[in-house]
């Protein structure tokens, strides 16, 4: 990986449509481990209503993840735990309950100040530029998940990636999107957004065995070899 850092997984066993095992999860953090991976920060979903999760349920299933994982020799160390926030009603409505970093909010960034966000996949969410900017304004760093896979972003000449990067919205691209995982205009927009700088981040996007397996050929192949350099020099996954 042109990374150290793990910033957007689904390896937390039975919370979302990621991992439904810990045996599944210390598998594919032995398979972070060959990539060159040391350090994981876990991102299950938080979208209204089906994946409600709350630090409250994550923090047990992270510790015994973590337990398992020393105890097996895994040397991957599992660093902390966040989410991927749908921009929805749910959202702003944590929002508006009043303080970030309060005890009673669910809301936990990446770290220090940075959330990772994503949009909706068959349409944008009307909501989303009020959120955005709400967020910005209380200080905090936007990093988009998946850009590539918002088929409505494609086309427009990049206008929608050049709104948001103007308005300070960084991107996560998924490493998968250049195998064609998404489909061919997924991986042709991941392909424009890395000439245009516009990949600050990159994720796995785990969520089961066969993406690891998809990973470790992609990681092997002339397609790969042919971008690495080029990843290396814009990815910030190991700034924090």
């Amino acid at each position: 990986m042109p990374y150290k850092r793990e910033l957007h997984c689904h390896l937390i066993p039975g919370v979302d449509d990621g991992s439904s095992s810990l045996d599944d999860s210390l598998s594919m953090l032995r398979s972070m481990q060959t990539f060159g991976v040391e350090k994981v920060v876990f991102t299950p979903h938080h979208t209204s209503p089906r994946f409600m999760n709350t630090p409250e349920i994550i923090q047990p299933l992270f510790d015994e993840l973590k337990k398992n994982a020393s105890e097996q020799g895994i040397a991957v160390e599992c660093e902390d735990f966040s989410f991927e926030y749908r921009v929805d009603d749910s959202f702003l409505e944590m929002m508006q309950t009043g303080k970030f970093g309060d005890p009673s909010c669910v809301i936990r960034p990446l770290h220090g100040k940075y959330l990772l966000i994503e949009n909706a996949f068959s349409h944008p969410i009307p909501i989303f530029d009020k959120v955005v900017e709400r967020l910005l304004s209380d200080g905090y760093y936007l990093i988009l998940a998946h850009p590539e896979r918002y088929m409505y972003y494609a086309g427009h000449h990049g206008r929608f990636y050049h709104h948001l990067q103007e308005h300070q919205v960084e991107f996560q691209v998924n490493i998968l999107s250049f195998a064609g995982m998404y489909g061919d205009v997924a991986k042709k927009m991941a392909y424009w957004m890395l000439d245009q700088g516009y990949v600050n981040f990159l994720g796995s996007d785990m969520h089961n065995p066969r993406h690891a397996e998809l990973l470790d050929k992609f990681l092997r192949s002339k397609n790969y070899a042919a971008i690495y350099d080029q990843l290396c020099e814009c990815v910030g996954n190991d700034q924090f």
